[in-house]
């Protein structure tokens, strides 16, 4: 695919970059990151998109490592923290609740249980497969973000954050995986605690009711943190 130089960078990451090109977004993948993959992240859109989650619908460039998407107007949650931080939380609690609570019927969404040691070693394996065995059994599963943060949560710009009242879309679902929710509690925890460690403690007071709620025990919401901190620490 090629652009005529009107686009315009309005992300970056690790591996991808994306471009506002003709009122629509495109992610653009480095070469060297696997086409699989990127087909794979197209899947789990159709997913999301099917089950209510996410309007933003995906579609094929004639460069399997480029995605033409739906253009989200706003601006990152992340954005509006500093001037509203205890409605900022708040809203994340509001997004993950709204996260678990759909159908999961017939979902494409592959088990966290089945994915969860393909980063591990085989040491990380013996530790941590069967603690995500025991909470699966333990937990009603559900859909799982997992990768729920502020840069993920879009907003309308220049609008107050009222976490019950705001619309918001929630992006980025290449992690999603159907699972017990204290595992997406847990990984957001261990996100927090890498690049923002005084944000835990904000954290936890806006979604412990919820865990809670969910009859999450602190030494399972532990044992948790112990597994998303694995997958996470081979992601980096």
């Amino acid at each position: 695919m090629t652009f005529d130089g009107t686009q315009r960078v309005i992300g970056k990451g690790a591996q991808a970059k994306v471009l506002l090109y003709k009122g629509f977004a495109y992610k653009v993948y480095k070469e060297s990151y696997p086409a699989e993959w990127i087909a794979f992240e197209k899947e789990q859109q159709k997913a999301v998109n099917k089950a209510g989650l996410c309007p933003v619908k995906y579609y094929d460039t004639d460069d399997p490592h480029i995605i033409k998407m739906d253009l989200v107007e706003g601006d990152q949650l992340e954005k509006s923290i500093p001037a509203a931080p205890e409605q900022g939380f708040l809203l994340l609690a509001r997004a993950f609740r709204f996260v678990h609570n759909a159908d999961a019927v017939d979902t494409t969404i592959p088990p966290f249980y089945d994915t969860a040691g393909n980063v591990l070693t085989d040491e990380e394996k013996l530790q941590m497969l069967p603690i995500v065995e025991r909470l699966c059994k333990k937990y009603k599963s559900s859909i799982c973000h997992l990768d729920m943060h502020f840069l993920n949560i879009m907003i309308p710009a220049n609008t107050p954050l009222i976490a019950d009242k705001i619309n918001y879309t929630i992006i980025d679902w290449m992690n999603t995986r159907v699972a017990p929710p204290v595992f997406d509690y847990a990984r957001t925890y261990v996100i927090f605690d890498e690049f923002a460690k005084e944000a835990v403690e904000f954290y936890k007071a806006a979604v412990w009711p919820d865990v809670l709620a969910h009859g999450i025990s602190d030494e399972d919401f532990s044992d948790a943190v112990k597994v998303c901190a694995a997958i996470r620490s081979h992601e980096k």
